[in-house]
């Protein structure tokens, strides 16, 4: 397929772009992980059926949970990559999921290449999908390029777009609309009508979040892998989830005045990014706070112990611990985290007002399920009355699964979506 020559000058002009930065990029702490993968080297990849790219670890789970989705007779190859550490992990942990619940599947995983045109070109030659799946907000020109002039039909699965997105899209809209995907399922009514304005009505979707369905509001079963070995029985315990680098400064004053108001509580600390684990001991050893790395734990240690999480997996387990939870990504304006999981373990999360990233869930916050703070002021009295009279996880369970009753099934949607695209490309 010919694109014409207005697009390809534009596509050449990302390519140098991308070779620019690609010196500065090779030295990136997030990205130096698979550098050798993310140039496509020889054998990067077989040839698979499906190509699913996550971002990193949330987009993650729901490659994992569209895996659970697979129906028991459908065997194929299924590539799954990822641009972050985190994101692969999840990714290799649904790998062995698959091989154990799935035999049916191959699962491959690999990290995403950089989206520069000639790199996508190869990795799509060399992998040859039936269809290429995109989650959530990413849309690689590269890589949709290289779809589009080898006739691979790209999707959206639990798409999402900001209004500032789209603005930033409608600047080259034909460009866009050349390479526009074969169909989009949006999350909401408002991100439907935004991939509309820009790729046209066609092949626009709306669907249930793929998050309601990899959470369940019944609590989970069984012994807490963390309880005995980071965690002693009724431990008062806060966590403060997916700290972003842009609210540290908060956190830390947060982490501090928590410790003042409750000597013996204990604090688990979980950056958002690995890569500023090193930087968080310094702060906190900076302002004489007792902690502990979480990898270096071979018992419980004291109350009162700020716990500074540098492993990756274990946040649910925390949640299900916690007398009070933060989430964070929202007292700067980034857009929020997840705050789905500390809800299925039975907590009301505390947030700050940024969520735009998770504004279906509002219904939640006029709820008062979630708790969104104006302040870091607010955010800390909050925390201390939820300390004080934490909900019964049994009414939070409760209350949360009444709220996601008509809100699951998306995952079905888009398996059975791609399912069909796939009989007729094939």
């Amino acid at each position: 397929m010919s694109l014409g020559f207005s697009h390809n000058m534009m596509l050449a002009v990302y390519g140098t772009a991308w070779r620019i930065a690609r010196p500065v990029l090779d030295r990136n702490k997030r990205l130096k992980y698979g550098l050798s993968q993310r140039l496509v080297p020889s054998g990067w990849s077989k040839r698979a059926h499906v190509w699913i790219q996550a971002a990193s670890g949330g987009e993650a789970y729901l490659a994992w949970q569209m895996l659970r989705e697979m129906p028991d007779d459908q065997q194929m190859t299924i590539l799954l990559t990822s641009c972050t550490k985190q994101g692969i992990e999840v990714l290799e942990k649904a790998r062995e999921w698959a091989a154990a619940e799935k035999g049916y599947l191959d699962v491959i995983v690999n990290y995403f290449p950089y989206d520069q045109p000639h790199l996508m070109a190869r990795a799509v030659e060399m992998v040859a999908p039936k269809a290429v799946v995109l989650l959530e907000t990413e849309l690689w020109p590269g890589l949709m390029t290289a779809c589009a002039v080898q006739n691979v039909p790209v999707t959206v699965f639990n798409g999402r777009m900001n209004p500032r997105s789209l603005a930033g899209y409608l600047a080259t809209v034909n460009f866009w609309r050349r390479i526009r995907p074969a169909m989009v399922h949006a999350i909401s009514d408002q991100d439907a009508r935004r991939y509309a304005a820009l790729f046209g009505e066609q092949g626009i979707y709306r669907m249930n979040n793929i998050k309601f369905d990899s959470v369940s509001a019944a609590g989970a079963k069984g012994k807490n892998p963390l309880l005995g070995k980071v965690f002693k029985k009724n431990t008062p315990l806060v966590v403060l989830g997916s700290v972003r680098e842009e609210e540290e400064e908060s956190i830390l004053d947060l982490i501090v005045r928590l410790k003042e108001a409750r000597p013996k509580t204990s604090i688990a600390l979980f950056p958002r990014h690995m890569e500023r684990v090193g930087l968080w001991e310094m702060m906190l050893n900076g302002a004489n706070l007792p902690i502990v790395l979480r990898s270096k734990i071979t018992e419980p240690p004291a109350p009162g112990t700020v716990i500074l999480w540098d492993t990756f997996g274990e946040l649910g387990h925390a949640y299900q611990l916690a007398r009070a939870v933060f989430v964070g990504g929202s007292l700067a304006p980034l857009g929020g985290q997840n705050f789905l999981e500390p809800l299925a373990a039975g907590k009301n999360p505390v947030i700050g007002t940024s969520y735009h990233n998770f504004q279906w869930a509002e219904g939640l916050i006029a709820e008062k399920l979630v708790y969104s703070m104006e302040s870091v002021d607010d955010v800390f009295e909050q925390m201390m009355r939820v300390l004080k009279r934490p909900a019964k996880p049994e009414a939070v369970h409760k209350r949360f699964a009444a709220w996601l009753k008509d809100r699951q099934g998306g995952t079905k949607q888009v398996v059975n979506a791609l399912l069909l695209l796939l009989k007729r490309v094939i």
